[in-house]
């Protein structure tokens, strides 16, 4: 067994601990126990906001202000399994493993293959409580890292091929902010997500902008067993993304001549390397006992403001299925 699929095989394992990612994370779990949620969810995109200017021929000839375009059909399936498990009462781990189905009708830039299935990039990280009284308001402030790990799927030619990820390591260190509220919460999430370079094709390499990023969410109980919820997930490039002149060479045909600034086009365009993206979400939470719960949400891409630029505008529903122990 090589040491890629070592390592797969070793995530899969401690993930079978506990099961999807729940919406708002930010309390550990007591030591012994977990959460547990499964989650099959739907995303398409037609649209997009984009920074590129193009002639009447569809050369890319420059970039200007933000708008909203055509592009091509893309959706995505997946069943996401993931858990948290309290090491101790103030130490949570967590793991993300999504299955996923991708389809695009862009048979140019993908050669006429629709798109692979397969296991996505997995989410493995920790999550400390740093104080359940901060300054004595009842605010809770934990202290999380995760790691996206690319290692269970073959990522293919960034040109010529639709993957089921990003192909390379990403590192995210967040604080989180929790309070209750009567029969309600909320929860603040301020994070840093640092990219790596991704080097599967070298002398072909590119490494994606690095990126702040802001969650608000908050929850209401409206009866015994129903309770909604909502959100505000906002991400910010800082622009650092990189790509190399052998990347930019192979792309130059679709820039109809433009020879100047052409790693801007490829990083915004080609491959979106610095996307800004906003997305607004609801969801409903119905408890059939104290530890079974469903959820039905629904989440958007907003372009306002120049908040979601260089990116897919789509939309996201969602089922999920959780227990806890």
């Amino acid at each position: 067994m090589n040491k890629k699929a070592l390592l797969v095989l070793t995530i899969l394992l401690v993930a079978g601990l506990f099961i999807t990612k729940p919406v708002f994370a930010g309390w550990t779990q007591a030591k012994g126990h977990a959460y547990n949620q499964l989650t099959y969810q739907y995303y398409f995109s037609d649209h997009k906001y984009s920074t590129i200017e193009t002639n009447d021929f569809g050369e890319i000839t420059g970039v200007g202000k933000n708008h909203r375009t055509t592009q091509a059909e893309f959706e995505s399936y997946s069943l996401t399994y993931y858990g948290e498990y309290g090491i101790i009462d103030t130490l949570t781990v967590f793991t993300a493993i999504p299955y996923k189905w991708s389809e695009s009708n862009d048979t140019i830039k993908y050669s006429g293959d629709n798109g692979p299935a397969g296991v996505g990039d997995i989410d493995f990280g920790l999550r400390y409580k740093l104080s359940d009284n901060l300054f004595g308001t009842n605010t809770l402030m934990s202290l999380q890292g995760t790691v996206k790990i690319p290692e269970a799927y073959s990522y293919g030619h960034p040109l010529e091929d639709l993957s089921l990820g990003d192909g390379q390591y990403d590192g995210t260190l967040a604080l989180v902010f929790g309070r209750g509220f009567g029969k309600g919460y909320g929860i603040l999430q301020l994070s840093y997500k640092y990219r790596f370079e991704n080097n599967e094709y070298e002398p072909i390499t590119f490494k994606p902008s690095d990126q702040i990023k802001v969650f608000i969410g908050g929850g209401y109980s409206i009866g015994p067993k129903l309770s909604l919820r909502g959100s505000i997930d906002w991400a910010k490039s800082i622009g650092n993304a990189d790509v190399s002149r052998e990347l930019v060479r192979l792309n130059a045909s679709k820039y109809g001549g433009i020879l100047d600034h052409q790693d801007h086009m490829v990083i915004r365009d080609t491959l979106g390397l610095e996307q800004n993206t906003f997305n607004l979400g609801v969801a409903l939470a119905y408890s059939f006992t104290p530890q079974i719960q469903s959820v039905v949400s629904f989440n958007r891409d907003i372009g306002i403001f120049d908040l979601h630029k260089d990116a897919g505008q789509g939309n996201t529903y969602a089922l999920a299925m959780v227990y806890t122990f």
